[in-house]
């Protein structure tokens, strides 16, 4: 029998039963739609908490410290050892497979000052030639950092807060009352506290970044070498330092941007292995996929459900077309044709029934979740939730996979039903239809 005579048959068989068949198939519909939002609804919960933390910062950075926490088993407690953190370790990080750049981080504060006004502020030195791979927002006024303005300093959007100290009041989110890229701005890092003049010198501004809630929005960034200059110095004049100027120099910190995001952890465990705590926001997204896993897996069940019922009905409606479908049977086996073919003739009919079935049930979900992210806000107050996510995401791979599954649904929920029809007797078909 020709491929197009299975087509043929198989969709005027259907047909001829039309009113079986649609209710079928509106099973599958209802279980392929099941299954799909509720799938849907715990992928949105993951993008959701992706999209939550890279606002916080870049998924793929991991920062090292100096101190790694060491649990000892026998005796239930740990301890804190700390480690020197130089350039010998940043390159050793840097040649760590799927790294794409590191750099270390030092901080030194300063106090600025404009007329009446003044703010005190933390400089976070930093490789300027990193900065691209960190997430950085955009520049809302003037430019990054670059290495041919060594003591230009990026401040993000909510890091300076200038105030009046004569004021008898003062609000914090007030809006400052300096300019930054245009007014007169004096920066010092004399902390002496009255002993003796401070030294003031003109601030040179490289940029100030665009509003963000990660923690660039409120730091003052600038080159690492020059703000390692200003720390030595400042450590070497600082006599209330109990550091010293004799002390041995480290980083506070070392920036890591890793290629992707599957390969944080890894990169994690080689920098602990060296003796090194490290974090990354990935650490918080695992412990939230791994809450979302479950739910998905959770709400995939229950759609499950809803799909092997629809199963059952296919086994049924098939089932019912072999008894009705006796004396077809029996003369498709007196002209010869093969048992296989018949076989193939119900598997092919039960696959139209889960496919027909599977393309509806996507193109409901879609409807359904696209209503849902529409009304998100409502419904998300509603339940207390946040509402700047979607809480439905139907990804293509979902789609793909579910009208596959409803296809192979429709196969093995016709292979009893197919089996039994190359059974029959075309004899007792001929008699039985008699």
């Amino acid at each position: 029998m020709k491929s197009s005579d299975f087509v043929k048959m198989g969709f005027k068989n259907l047909w001829r039963r039309k009113l079986r068949t649609i209710l079928t198939v509106m099973g599958v519909v209802i279980g392929t739609f099941s299954i799909v939002i509720m799938m849907s609804l715990g992928i949105a919960m993951t993008e959701g908490y992706k999209k939550q933390l890279s606002e916080w910062g870049s998924l793929t950075k991991i920062e090292v410290n100096r101190y790694n926490f060491i649990y000892n088993e026998d005796t239930g407690m740990g301890t804190s050892e700390e480690k020197k953190l130089d350039d010998t370790v940043v390159e050793t990080i840097s040649n760590i497979a799927h790294v794409r750049a590191v750099t270390p981080i030092l901080n030194v504060s300063a106090n600025l000052k404009s007329g009446k006004y003044q703010t005190y502020i933390t400089i976070y030195g930093i490789d300027p030639d990193t900065i691209k791979y960190f997430d950085f927002p955009e520049v809302e006024e003037g430019q990054l950092l670059s290495n041919d303005n060594p003591t230009a300093l990026l401040f993000g959007k909510n890091s300076y807060h200038f105030y009046n100290p004569k004021a008898t009041s003062w609000r914090y989110n007030e809006e400052s009352p300096v300019d930054l890229m245009n007014d007169k701005v004096k920066i010092t890092f004399d902390d002496t506290w009255g002993e003796t003049t401070p030294k003031y010198d003109k601030l040179n501004v490289a940029g100030i970044l665009q509003e963000s809630n990660s923690e660039t929005g409120y730091s003052v960034y600038g080159n690492i070498e020059q703000v390692k200059k200003w720390y030595k110095e400042k450590q070497k004049n600082n006599t209330h330092s109990s550091s010293g100027k004799n002390s041995e120099f480290s980083y506070e910190s070392i920036w890591v941007s890793v290629e992707d995001i599957k390969y944080v952890k890894d990169v994690q465990d080689q920098i602990k292995a060296m003796g090194y705590g490290c974090y990354s926001l990935a650490d918080s997204l695992d412990s939230m996929q791994e809450t979302s896993n479950m739910l998905q897996l959770i709400l995939g069940g229950i759609g499950a459900v809803s799909l092997l019922v629809s199963a059952i009905g296919i086994a049924n409606t098939m089932i019912m077309s072999i008894y009705e479908r006796t004396k077809e049977i029996g003369v498709m086996k007196v002209l010869g044709c093969l048992v296989t073919d018949i076989r193939k003739l119900f598997l092919f009919e039960a696959s139209i029934i889960g496919f027909l079935g599977g393309i509806f049930g996507i193109g409901f979900s879609y409807l359904i979740s696209f209503i849902l992210n529409k009304y998100a806000p409502q419904i998300g107050d509603a339940l207390g939730m946040g509402t700047g996510y979607d809480i439905s995401v139907i990804p293509l791979w979902l789609a793909l996979a579910a009208v596959c599954f409803a296809i192979a649904i429709g196969v093995i929920s016709g292979f009893y039903p197919a089996k039994r029809a190359t059974k029959i007797s075309a004899l007792e078909a001929m008699r039985a239809a008699e």
